[in-house]
């Protein structure tokens, strides 16, 4: 069989148009899901095969306006850490791994700050939370970071 030497000229079709159009926005979407996954203190899209082995725990200290801290751990104004929280920063008072990383840690433990603060009514001495935490990422010298909760308002008596 010969085949003719010169093709018949190929069009584009509307359809084939709008198959390439879908296919450029399917691949841009996944490229723009990798590259933020790793701007993202969650993680979300971002597969790391071999994640980060970092161990971590945090003092936690209800602060009030006279700068006096008094750690939470057992308790305060009726309040129990552990009976307010229940995400990821459940108990942070023993050390534990950062299974996500301790930027996701750090991340859960500013966000339960700022929950216990709005959700402690009873409690009108304490002005703002400020968590203590210590790390060790990937079993180097360990490191500390200071978080506050977002400041209460000051009872007047």
């Amino acid at each position: 069989m010969r085949f003719p030497a010169t093709s018949a000229p190929s069009r584009l079709t509307a359809s084939s148009i709008a198959a390439r159009i879908f296919c450029l926005c399917v691949v841009s979407a996944q490229l723009y899901a990798v590259v933020h996954a790793y701007r993202d203190p969650l993680k979300r899209f971002g597969y790391q095969p071999f994640a980060e082995s970092t161990t971590w725990r945090a003092r936690i200290f209800a602060v009030d306006a006279a700068g006096e801290r008094r750690d939470v751990s057992n308790g305060w104004s009726g309040y129990r850490w552990q009976d307010l929280v229940k995400t990821r920063a459940r108990d942070p008072f023993r050390e534990h791994t950062a299974p996500s990383g301790i930027r996701a840690s750090l991340f859960f433990l500013q966000h339960a700050l700022d929950y216990v603060a709005d959700h402690t009514p009873r409690d009108t001495r304490t002005r703002y939370l400020e968590a203590s935490v210590s790390y060790r990422k990937n079993r180097r010298p360990e490191q500390h970071v200071s978080l506050r909760s977002k400041p209460r308002p000051v009872a007047w008596p």
